[in-house]
């Protein structure tokens, strides 16, 4: 058994770095890189956007739910069979304009229901439901 003195073990412990990891890491980068670079380097083509025919602007239409159960259609007051035959030409127009529902906060269910059983009857794809709720 010898005995060593601190120096000469100090000098018998050097530190090493290991370069395996570090080498594992490179080569996965190169190979995510090789991988990538072709994709990054293929252009797309988009089509613009053309100038000479811009989308024409669609008015929305406001039908309002009274809390009695009164109907107005932007503004005008009209009873549910009018408000009915309007909804049918609102959906025949093109485009078809948003329908925005307007419900004040006491109105009962039942007919804010209704009105929305009359607009999927008549096929009304874009529908807003604005509610004016009492706290």
């Amino acid at each position: 058994m010898t005995i060593r003195s601190d120096r000469s073990y100090a000098a018998a412990m050097q530190a090493e770095i290991n370069v395996t990891p570090l080498i594992d890491v490179m080569l996965a980068l190169v190979v995510v890189f090789m991988i990538a670079a072709p994709v990054l380097m293929k252009r797309i083509t988009l089509p613009l956007a053309s100038s000479n025919d811009p989308a024409p602007l669609v008015e929305s239409v406001r039908l309002g739910i009274q809390a009695d159960g009164g109907l107005s259609w932007n503004g005008v007051a009209l009873p549910s069979a009018m408000v009915r035959e309007q909804l049918r030409v609102l959906a025949r127009s093109e485009p078809q304009p948003e329908l925005r529902i307007d419900v004040e906060g006491a109105t009962a269910y039942q007919a804010f229901a209704s009105v929305l059983a009359d607009a999927k009857a008549a096929n009304i794809a874009k529908i807003a439901v604005q509610g004016n709720a009492e706290r």
